[in-house]
């Protein structure tokens, strides 16, 4: 498969489990930590889709998510966030995410909004 994505949270375990599920089914992952490092990477390398958490230093998820849509509507954006956060999650449809998921999550569940958003079978 090849797809490029990055996944920004900052919780290290969320970010790791989310990759290597990722790399298992042929993704190429790229991380970050911070909301704004995620933009930093978005602006200077190309990628299929990225990974939001909505709440990371520097930079919420939402935050990034406006950014981004303001040069670009097409690039598949999945928001990964607490369910205390529900709300933010929701509205992030609205500001342009193509889906979003609540921790915890299982696999099966993201795997399906994955192959939604991605137009693929895993």
């Amino acid at each position: 498969m090849g797809l490029r994505v990055l996944v920004a949270d900052d919780e290290e375990d969320i970010r790791e489990i989310i990759q290597d599920r990722l790399e298992a089914c042929g993704f190429n992952v790229v991380t970050a930590s911070t909301g704004a490092e995620a933009l930093r990477k978005i602006a200077t390398e190309r990628f299929d889709g990225v990974f939001l958490d909505v709440k990371m230093p520097e930079m919420t998820g939402i935050e990034v998510l406006e950014e981004v849509r303001k040069k670009d509507t097409r690039l598949p954006i999945i928001i990964i966030t607490s369910s205390t956060s529900r709300d933010a999650a929701i509205g992030s449809l609205a500001k342009g995410a193509n889906e979003f998921v609540l921790k915890p999550f299982e696999w099966e569940e993201l795997k399906v909004k994955i192959e939604k958003v991605f137009n693929i079978i895993l």
